[in-house]
């Protein structure tokens, strides 16, 4: 697999950065950049698609089970740089210490869990930055957790930026057996685990659902839809599609094959019936690629029922009702990509990247 690397003219190695006589930014960011695990579909791209944002990244190494201990080793080395941090009046934490002095400390949330763990930490952050002087700043995805977290955090600024996607290099149809398709529907996740494989009980990465329940009836109904899945098929979940036909595997790909194999397709899927109130990065995706959405009707995906974007459902056989509909009315599948295409542009990776730099304070 091709692995994701940044070509951000702002982004150095550390070892590169910490030699580094002549500064012109003043807004830095520490990532930890796993070369066997998946990279964070949100911050990633974020970072990539910045401007004004000195990135500074750590490679991890290219060796199965090692990114607990490299990880370990770049958390030491950010701390030993912890001085050379706080130059910088703004820093973005998406991981590692957040003892830091700068003046603008700026935490992403991505997967807020609203647990009671995670709001005595947030309290504990505001309390001990703003203590000190410093000003606290939270971005999230969604109007939920920015009402949550203005509730919670009465001294910092909240800022909402929503998920987005990268775009496609080309847009093309999918060629299967030397054949362009005519439709199919496809998942994508950095994993597909069920069972005993080992992300089986992830909340975004475990697909139950979709493995025991929703293709299984696909099949039944319509064996001739081709679905595609995009991403580290477990063991378990490879054993228990065997009897299914037309599903085609791709692994686990890199950000911009993912988008090409997407815009390959005809609508994407989100088989999860499990609401954890957050806003889930895989709906932007399929949007950036220019699908309709099937999807189960939760906080999660409310994107695909406020603007139509698709379908939101209450049953895995009104899923299963929606996928066939869809592939009988291509009327109604070119209107649901148009309005698909209509909704995209302001979510771009750029455009979301730029707003949240706008709305980072110069005085607070």
């Amino acid at each position: 697999m091709k692995k994701n690397k940044f070509t951000n003219i702002n982004a150095v190695s550390y070892f590169r950065w910490i030699f580094r006589k002549n500064e012109s930014l003043n807004q830095i960011v520490f990532f930890f950049l796993s070369q066997v695990n998946a990279t964070s579909a949100r911050f990633f791209p974020l970072f990539e698609a910045s401007n004004n944002i000195r990135i500074v990244y750590f490679n991890g190494l290219n060796v199965p089970k090692t990114d607990y201990f490299v990880s370990k080793i770049a958390n030491i080395l950010y701390s030993l740089a912890k001085r050379r941090f706080e130059k910088y009046e703004y820093i973005h934490i998406v991981g590692g210490s957040t003892k830091l002095k700068n003046r603008f400390q700026i935490l992403h949330l991505d997967d807020p869990n609203y647990s009671q763990k995670e709001i005595n930490f947030l309290l504990n952050w505001e309390k001990q930055i703003v203590s000190q002087g410093f000003n606290s700043i939270v971005v999230c995805t969604n109007n939920l957790t920015k009402r949550h977290l203005e509730t919670l955090l009465t001294r910092t600024l909240i800022i909402k930026i929503e998920q987005g996607y990268d775009s496609p290099s080309n847009n093309h149809r999918i060629i299967q057996n030397g054949k362009k398709t005519s439709f199919s529907c496809v998942y994508s996740s950095p994993y597909i685990h069920i069972g005993d494989d080992k992300h089986a009980n992830h909340q975004t990465w475990g697909a139950e659902l979709l493995i025991n329940s929703i293709l299984p009836q696909l099949y039944l109904r319509d064996p001739m839809i081709e679905v595609h899945l995009i991403g580290e098929l477990g063991k378990c979940a490879k054993s228990q599609l065997m009897n299914i036909g037309n599903i085609v595997y791709h692994g686990r790909v890199n950000f911009e094959e993912n988008m090409n194999l997407l815009s390959g397709c005809s609508i994407g899927i989100y088989p999860r019936n499990i609401d954890y109130k957050r806003s889930m990065s895989k709906i932007f995706t399929y949007i950036g690629a220019g699908l309709p959405i099937v999807t189960f009707d939760l906080y999660d995906t409310e994107v695909v029922k406020e603007n139509q974007l698709g379908y939101a459902v209450s049953s895995v056989e009104e899923f299963v009702d929606k996928i066939i509909f869809l592939k009988d009315n291509p009327h109604e599948l070119k209107l649901l990509q148009q309005r698909v295409n209509l909704f995209k542009p302001d979510y771009t990776w750029k455009n979301l990247s730029k707003k949240m730099e706008e709305h980072l304070p110069k005085k607070f």
